[in-house]
């Protein structure tokens, strides 16, 4: 027997809800088709994103079913928490025969012009400088609400341009951590930006300044960075070396 779970943040959506598998399918506007499958779905004349995750192995299905939330769970539930910071959330569902088999995240477009990647990766990105600022506003913001995400990499962290300033959105959002932030734990947040050291060394001064730190947190930080950096460069070489890349 089937049984699905459902939470929603507006009865307008119940039936885009109700009927989830069929808008999906009906889509071919693929954001993202790797471990998940991220789609725009039109819906009484709103472009909203739908997010569905890979189906759990046995043992993850178990463990989702019985003892942990979902990651839809979390991306919901966190996103409702974060609600400043991030797209904003409608729905979750969850399909389970008895375990966790599929689910879903819906929530409303970002219309971002760009992630932080391109500002990292090009050094003539216009306005790098004011957007690495910007952003290390954004983030700032967040720690002092208690919001830290656990996978804050450059794919992850969306960008719009207005007129006179930057908006940022973070994604993927069912790794967070809500709690009161220490110094340790702001400066280890930028560990993934993937950033060379001289744009990591600009997040991290405006950063610095704005959160009155003393003077050696922006030391840490590219001291934690060039770590995390290694050990993802020795996990890979690992995989390559047993044939696995």
């Amino acid at each position: 027997m089937s049984v699905i779970k459902v939470e929603l943040s507006h009865n307008s959506y119940q039936s885009l809800v109700s009927d989830i598998d069929r808008y999906f399918s009906c889509s071919d506007v693929v954001l993202q088709d790797d471990r998940n499958t991220i789609k725009e779905v039109e819906f009484n004349g709103e472009v909203l994103v739908v997010k569905s995750y890979k189906e759990p192995s046995i043992i993850s299905s178990f463990i989702y079913t019985y003892f942990r939330k979902s990651k839809a769970w979390r991306a919901y539930e966190y996103g409702l928490k974060a609600a400043k910071f991030t797209p904003k959330v409608i729905a979750r569902i969850e399909f389970f025969k008895p375990l966790l088999t599929s689910s879903y995240l819906i929530c409303y477009k970002f219309e971002s012009d760009f992630d932080i990647r391109r500002p990292l990766l090009d050094n003539d990105f216009p306005d790098r400088d004011e957007i690495f600022r910007q952003f290390s506003n954004f983030v700032y913001q967040m720690h002092q609400e208690g919001i830290f995400h656990n996978d804050l990499s450059p794919g992850n962290i969306l960008i719009k341009k207005s007129d006179k300033d930057y908006q940022f959105q973070i994604v993927d959002i069912n790794r967070m951590t809500f709690k009161k932030i220490g110094k340790k734990n702001r400066v280890k947040n930028f560990n993934k930006l993937w950033a060379d050291d001289k744009d990591l060394l600009l997040i991290l001064t405006y950063y610095a300044s704005i959160s009155n730190m003393d003077a050696n947190f922006v030391d840490i930080g590219l001291k934690c960075n060039q770590k995390n950096k290694l050990r993802k460069t020795r996990k890979l070489n690992l995989k390559k070396a047993l044939g696995l890349w």
